[in-house]
């Protein structure tokens, strides 16, 4: 499985904290869905889990404000 990284280029792990860049949603990664898709899908594919939130977010969505 590959790494996702956040807009800045920071690695995201499920625990970090961030913020969804359009809707300055903050919230805490429950989990990074990335299983099936190739190193270069992950980026642009909706397959972060927020805690509490019900959609999915694209890695390169989020910045990555503390980790766990």
């Amino acid at each position: 499985m590959y790494k996702a990284y956040d807009r800045y280029r920071n690695p995201l792990d499920a625990g970090y904290r961030v913020m969804q860049s359009d809707s300055r949603l903050v919230g805490t990664i429950a989990a990074i869905h990335a299983e099936n898709l190739k190193r270069d899908e992950i980026r642009r594919s909706k397959c972060v889990e927020l805690k509490g939130v019900k959609e999915y977010f694209a890695p390169q969505e989020l910045m990555c404000l503390s980790r766990a």
